[in-house]
């Protein structure tokens, strides 16, 4: 007879007491080194409890800066002030990803039916003007996260200062997360003075503060004398030599301790730490793929498709390593996208998407050298080809 499943859960780590607080998604009672930040932001939506329109404000910073946990800390506190006359809302835009659906979600927060309707954008947005106006005048304050995913931000923008402008009584205001610091350039000037009317930017955790968060967690997620406190200096040093980001820190204890529960050892030393920094790269690179633009998607997915090419002869090796030349990369991303059909973007979105796969470190480019005709760049993954088109296929390509 084979296990039970009474066994299986049952069955106590020998490392582990609640692995769930290394995840990206648990909220922390105390946000450490953020006291500046959270001051800042409840100062900026503070006026809504006395029944005035806060600022829109926008907050950016690296990954695992700590932006999303603190906006949702003052998110709870909003709420937790129990007044009648405010309604706060967070809505993540990969999934709320253009005006009309995030003016859906916000009035299926206090009409839960209507997002089973397909209302036009007019008789949403009168539908919610008179919730606003005939509901003890409201403030409604709109958390957006990853709002740079927003297709049409600027219309956004611009319905929400015209909402303002429409009412009598009660406001709109929109606090708008980003990674991306470049991205507001591509705004509108007038929806970018609106959207940014006040700025916080999350700066990356030094080694000393990485270690701080991490002992906090390790309290609750491992049992006592489990990590060696060299383990945490030294997980902590490897992610603040790599852009300062939380999340990394905690992904390179979570693989350290499954990999100590693998083989039946009661501590986490710098050798797990050291050990699972691959394993932590790969998950960290493949959780960012699952969450790239869909056609961000295509672009490495055409590249990472020439790789199993045998009859692919207009290649560049350089140290052993295999370099496509980025023309032929846009002709396969064409034909990928219409193959799924999507219409193909433009030359020059293409460029742009590959420096944005280059700056997350998915891909590196390099210009062509001597012995190449004409002057173009030449790209290469930064991963295992297969492996990209796996993640890619999981997500993207699953859901046509």
């Amino acid at each position: 007879m084979g296990p039970e499943f009474s066994e299986l859960l049952h069955k106590k780590s020998p490392v582990f007491k609640e692995k769930g607080v290394l995840s990206p998604h648990y909220v922390p009672e105390t946000l450490l080194y953020r006291e500046e930040e959270l001051k800042r932001l409840m100062l900026a939506v503070a006026p809504a409890l006395e029944s005035k329109k806060p600022s829109n404000m926008f907050i950016y910073g690296k990954t695992g800066t700590g932006k999303t946990a603190s906006s949702r800390h003052v998110l709870q506190k909003l709420v937790e002030e129990n007044n009648a006359g405010v309604s706060a809302l967070y809505m993540n835009c990969r999934v709320y990803d253009s005006r009309y659906k995030v003016l859906q979600k916000t009035i299926t927060e206090f009409h839960p039916d209507f997002a089973k309707t397909g209302y036009s954008f007019a008789v949403l947005y009168e539908k919610l003007l008179d919730w606003i106006e005939t509901s003890k005048a409201k403030q409604v304050v709109m958390f957006l996260d990853e709002v740079d995913m927003v297709r049409d931000l600027d219309n956004l923008v611009y319905t929400l200062t015209r909402a303002n402008d429409d009412l009598k009584q009660g406001g709109l205001s929109l606090i708008g997360i980003s990674n991306k610091i470049g991205f507001k350039q591509r705004l509108d000037s007038r929806a970018r003075s609106s959207l940014c009317e006040e700025e916080l930017v999350f700066q990356p955790y030094n080694a000393i503060q990485l270690a701080g968060i991490l002992r906090q967690r390790c309290e609750k997620a491992f049992l006592p004398n489990v990590v060696d406190d060299s383990a945490i200096e030294l997980a902590s040093a490897i992610a603040a030599s790599d852009n300062g980001d939380a999340r990394y820190a905690l992904l390179l204890l979570l693989r350290a301790g499954e990999l100590a529960e693998k083989r039946g050892l009661q501590k986490i030393t710098d050798k797990e730490v050291e050990e699972s920094r691959k394993a932590a790269d790969e998950d960290k690179a493949f959780e960012i793929i699952s969450t790239l633009p869909e056609h961000q998607k295509f672009v490495l997915y055409a590249l990472a498709s020439l790789y199993g090419e045998a009859d692919y002869k207009r290649l560049v090796e350089e140290a052993g390593e295999k370099m496509f030349f980025s023309g032929e990369v846009y002709e396969r991303y064409v034909s990928l996208a219409k193959k799924f059909g999507r219409d193909p973007r433009t030359a020059r979105w293409y460029r742009e998407y590959v420096h944005e796969l280059e700056m997350i470190g998915l891909i590196s480019t390099s210009a062509s050298g001597k012995g190449i005709r004409g002057h173009t760049n030449l790209l290469r993954l930064a991963y295992d080809p297969p492996r990209v088109k796996k993640a890619i296929e999981k997500t993207v390509l699953a859901e046509d």
